[in-house]
């Protein structure tokens, strides 16, 4: 998928789901800041001449930071999103959601209750209705 052909919409998503996973545990600590900045320069940074979705993204997570949204509206607000836009999300696409999300997780002291329950919820999500596994 070209980023460059991505709304402001799609990133701000990506955005609120990267927060809800770091912040499913009610704290988010400085380990979990720095890989969401990892991803966000390895996968979403694009500049182009409508916005810079790398600073846009950061905007976003500054402001939920701020305003101390919980995990769970920060997720429903990505789950909206995805339900309403699901023809952007490629299988590649989720797999690499999925697996910065793993990696938000993992990276203070492993996962913990609350974050295998964010993590369970977004591969439901991403799961066809269809399929039976």
């Amino acid at each position: 998928m070209d980023n460059q052909l991505l709304s402001k919409d799609f990133f701000y998503s990506i955005s609120y789901l990267f927060y809800a996973v770091s912040y499913a545990d009610k704290a988010m600590v400085t380990e979990e800041k720095r890989e969401i900045v990892k991803y966000i320069r390895k996968d979403w940074a694009v500049s182009n001449t409508r916005f810079d979705s790398e600073e846009l993204m950061y905007e976003t997570m500054r402001t939920l930071i701020r305003e101390t949204v919980t995990s769970e509206v920060a997720l429903k607000k990505f789950q909206d999103y995805y339900i309403a836009n699901q023809s952007l999300f490629s299988k590649d696409l989720k797999n690499k959601l999925l697996k910065a999300c793993h990696s938000i997780c993992n990276v203070s002291a492993g996962k913990n209750k609350s974050e295998l329950i964010i993590l369970a919820k977004i591969h439901k999500l991403f799961t066809p209705r269809d399929v039976k596994i």
